[in-house]
Order: structure tokens, then C-alpha cells, then sequence
């Protein structure tokens, strides 16, 4: 598989977003979830799908909600850690993750995803303070043998970004070639 999307293509991932448990389908084609919800709902949709063996992908939040979702629950990608409004310190970015979650995401096999969709929504200073906070998550996730991937997570064709350009965004952010190509598979 060569990416995650919110659509059907050839040779990817397809994720259904969903919000709350109604929503989930037992007759689609979808590969897996993509879980956007808060921590109890999360936990009642992961609960009802983790016996059909399809992949499960949790959108970020928090410091905590982050921690909580990597130690206790079931899943395979941790999308986007670093969003959302977080407060940054004077000597310190809040980006979602830190090296005792990359450690325990390291442990249960969690990969953390990088999301070229929702960054490219982004403006200005927004857009700065984002890949700001995903470099340090690469940093972060280089030091303790993380798994870290770049996809698309798009919702139609025109905002796809081809494995060239996810390669080449993987090592403008500090990976080296190496982990960048890894980074693109799935």
C-alpha cells in the first residue's frame, strides 16, 4: 500500500471518517476508521470495530489525550499529534508528543502520521507553527526508532500529493532518505 486517503484509489488505504459509532458500516469496502471524536466516544467505536481487523487511525488531540489514546487503546496510526490549539512555552513547543510516548508508541506498534492535507489548509503563520511542531515530532520520533508516515488523507483526487512529493516533504523536514521512503509505505 502506498497511502492513506478518504477515498477509493488503487493501491491505498481507504478510511471512512467517522465521529461516532453510528456511523460505522459493516456492508462498505473501507479498509479502516479514521476516528475523529473525543476520548469516550473513541473508546466505544474502537470497542465495537477491533474485532474485524480493520486498521484503526485516531485523529490527535492533546497532551493528555494523546498519552491516554497511545497507552490504552487499540489502535494503529496516531494522526496528527500536533493539532489543534496548543499553548507553546518560552523555551518548549507543546507538539502533541514527547519521547515517553514515542517510547510506549514504539511498544505497541503505533505509527504516527503526518497529515500533508490538513497542512496544506493552513496559511501564514498557522502553516509555520504547524511543520515547526512536526519537525520536533520527527526529531522526536528519529531518537527512539518511532515509526512516523506522510500521507495525503485526502478527500478527492485534486489535493494528492505524489510519492515524490511526500519524499521530498519527508526530507525538507529532517528525515534522512532512508526514513522518508519509509515513510510513504503502509
Amino acid at each position: 500500500m502506498k497511502d492513506i486517503n478518504l477515498f477509493k484509489v488503487n493501491d491505498s488505504v481507504f478510511l471512512k471518517k467517522i465521529k461516532s459509532k453510528s456511523e460505522i458500516s459493516e456492508t462498505s469496502d473501507q479498509d479502516g476508521y479514521l476516528i475523529e471524536s473525543s476520548e469516550k466516544e473513541a473508546r466505544r467505536i474502537i470497542e465495537s470495530v477491533k474485532s474485524s481487523g480493520k486498521v484503526i487511525a485516531l485523529v490527535g488531540g492533546d497532551d493528555a489525550f494523546n498519552r491516554r489514546a497511545i497507552e490504552t487503546l487499540r489502535i494503529n496510526y496516531l494522526v496528527s499529534p500536533e493539532g489543534g490549539y496548543k499553548k507553546d512555552t518560552l523555551k518548549q513547543r507543546d507538539s502533541g508528543l514527547n519521547h515517553v510516548l514515542a517510547k510506549e508508541a514504539v511498544k505497541k506498534n503505533i505509527s504516527i502520521v503526518v497529515d500533508l492535507s490538513g497542512i496544506s489548509k493552513l496559511k501564514g503563520k498557522e502553516k509555520a507553527l504547524r511543520l515547526e511542531k512536526i519537525i520536533q515530532n520527527i526529531k522526536i520520533c528519529r531518537k527512539v526508532n518511532c515509526k512516523i508516515k506522510i500521507a495525503n488523507l485526502a478527500n478527492d483526487k485534486k489535493n494528492i500529493v505524489d510519492e515524490k512529493g511526500r519524499i521530498s516533504f519527508g526530507v525538507s523536514l529532517g528525515m534522512d532518505s532512508v526514513q522518508s521512503s519509509e515513510a510513504i509505505k503502509f
